[in-house]
């Protein structure tokens, strides 16, 4: 006992060691659309919702649904909106994973360099950067945690402890579905119980699969198996031919096992056009993968395998990677570092054992020597990727040197300089967007910006509309659409532009000014509707008195005008209008 409590001691403080640099990060990439955007998360009323929620606010279309996930968000928010708790919180996760590892090896094998080997690799693995320091990875984190867990009671024979832990691992992301195969592994293969009793331990686990597939249809309806946002930009593969769907997947398969290896060049983003569709059988990448994926077969059913390390690598590898290969069905992405979270165990177990044979070949010391080195180079190289996560200027810099034909990081490098006012910076990013893709919405959206900026409205409209037409869903699109609208006093137009942005993301800041538009437009009925559906439980923050006071005034009800209004001037209102309009109520007693 106390050699793992020296072991948990040592993943945590060796976590914090390699991603501990991270922690002062921002929110990045999908880090602000799904975390620090998000009202829904952020209301510590809506805790329960979450769990018949979508993944994504009020967007079953996306086919995802990870209400523990989410919740641990809202936790996280609920102590601290700094983005250093979400990262802190990663990292335990990472540490406790780390300890899981261990332990499972350590009781399977028996073996203790190869246990540490694992623990030590798995630990400090540059790939596992992104699911680490980039915060949404913790869909992946938790899903693995609770996996681990699952297979750890499984053994205990702890029945109702293993299925509850497999409903949580489900409710953290897809792929733990995975795991049950690698547990059926375990207990057949390597616990080696009779077949039949293992089908019949297994089947109970349909139990937490039905749950969690009633929930999920409850919340994604027809989105409950396919998803209908996938475009030819996050995974061009969706779209393509068969064989070459195929043949790019398994070309796509070296680069893993070539980051794997030698973690070097890292990216943030692999869409459209970082990977090239290829069509070529002789690529010798694919071929690679080829012989990759024979050689994992080959030691998953070699009788002289399929008993060891090397059998158990093979099933942790191979079955979350076909999950998320593109070979059996195309996903929402092409590649993704941070889906190699789970597979890399598999991986790192297979080379930790060649790591652990060598021991009788070379010496216990000479062995030691290599995994201190091989580890010391992984953390280093974890230290130094967690750099390129801090913000969106360093994550997106890193990225288009690494793929400079994404045009995802292309679309994000441009927003930065927008950002930070750095036009020509901008343009020559955009220019390089277009040539790789122009008919994208992003890209249309953020030329609508630039001509914005230039004063060239009519332009800038048609760019937007271009936006909306490829994604009708486009909330910033929406809001600079509606933004654009309010210059050119077209008011109409932007309320209509407002009332979309609000259905699918209702953010104060847009309620509030969808419903100052209804007032403009002579509709204070409408504005204090508004605000009772999106505010009922909000009356004690300024602006809402303050719009409520609005209302109320042009609406002609002076009792209840002046109620919010001096309410509002309590909260720290100190706005001119506040007084004019106060002082016209009183004038008028």
């Amino acid at each position: 006992m106390l050699k793992f409590k020296k072991i948990f001691l040592a993943s945590l403080v060796l976590s914090f060691l390699v991603f501990g640099n991270g922690i002062s990060g921002e929110f990045v990439f999908d880090d602000v659309t799904v975390i620090q955007n998000r009202p829904d998360v952020k209301d510590a009323r809506n805790f329960f919702n979450l769990f018949v929620s979508p993944y994504h606010q009020n967007m079953p279309k996306t086919g995802l649904y990870r209400p523990f996930t989410m919740t641990s968000y809202a936790i996280n928010h609920y102590i601290n909106d700094s983005p250093a708790g979400f990262h802190i919180v990663n990292i335990i996760i990472h540490a406790l994973n780390s300890f899981l590892v261990f332990c499972l090896v350590n009781y399977l094998f028996k073996n203790k360099f190869l246990s540490y080997a694992v623990f030590l690799l798995f630990l400090t693995h540059p790939i596992h950067t992104e699911a680490v320091t980039s915060i949404v990875g913790r869909a992946e984190l938790w899903a693995f945690f609770w996996s681990l867990i699952t297979i750890h009671f499984y053994i205990k024979k702890k029945t109702v402890l293993s299925l509850t832990s497999f409903l949580l691992a489900l409710l953290s992301k897809e792929i733990a579905i995975t795991i049950l195969p690698v547990i059926f592994y375990i207990d057949w293969v390597l616990v080696k119980n009779k077949l039949f009793l293992s089908v019949r331990r297994m089947s109970f686990f349909a139990l937490p699969l039905g749950v969690y597939m009633v929930l999920r249809y409850i919340v994604l309806g027809r989105y409950f198996v396919e998803d209908a946002v996938t475009t030819l930009i996050t995974n061009p593969l969706k779209f393509a031919p068969l064989g070459e769907r195929l043949i790019t997947a398994i070309n796509v398969l070296y680069l893993y096992v070539e980051k794997l290896i030698w973690p070097v060049r890292l990216s943030a983003d692999y869409s459209y056009n970082s990977i090239p569709v290829i069509s070529n059988p002789l690529n010798p990448y694919f071929l690679f993968g080829i012989v990759f994926l024979s050689l994992l077969l080959f030691l998953l059913f070699y009788k002289k395998t399929n008993k060891t390390e090397l059998g158990l690598g093979s099933v942790f590898f191979l079955f979350p990677y076909l999950m998320i290969s593109n070979l059996i069905k195309p996903v929402g992405t092409i590649m993704g570092e941070r889906l190699m979270y789970l597979p890399s165990l598999g991986f790192i177990l297979i080379i930790s054992c060649f790591l652990s044979k060598s021991v009788h070949t070379i010496g216990k010391k000479f062995a030691y020597a290599i995994l201190i080195l091989i580890v010391t180079l992984y953390g280093a190289r974890t230290i130094t990727r967690n750099k390129d996560w801090h913000d969106a200027r360093t994550l997106f810099t890193a990225t288009v040197d690494t793929v400079p034909d994404s045009l995802v990081a292309r679309a994000a490098l441009a927003a930065v300089h927008i950002k930070a006012d750095e036009w020509k910076e901008a343009r020559e990013q955009l220019d390089i967007a277009r040539n790789i893709h122009e008919n994208n919405s992003r890209i249309q959206n953020l030329l609508g910006i630039v001509a914005d900026h230039d004063g060239n409205y009519r332009l800038a409209e048609e760019r937007y509309k271009k936006s909306l037409e490829l994604n009708p869903d486009s909330i910033n699109t929406h809001i600079n659409l509606a933004e654009l609208y309010i210059k050119e006093g077209r008011f109409e137009e932007a309320g209509r532009s407002l009332k979309k942005v609000i259905e699918f993301y209702p953010v104060d800041e847009y309620v509030i000014r969808y419903a100052y538009i209804q007032i403009t437009l002579r509709d204070p009925v409408g504005a204090i509707d508004t605000v009772s559906k999106y505010f009922s439980g909000k009356m004690n923050n300024v602006d809402v008195r303050a719009l409520l006071g609005t209302a109320y005034f042009v609406k002609g009800d002076n009792v209840q005008a002046l109620i919010h209004l001096k309410r509002a001037q309590e909260l720290g209102n100190k706005a001119i209008e506040i007084d004019q309009m106060i002082e016209a109520i009183n004038r008028n007693k």
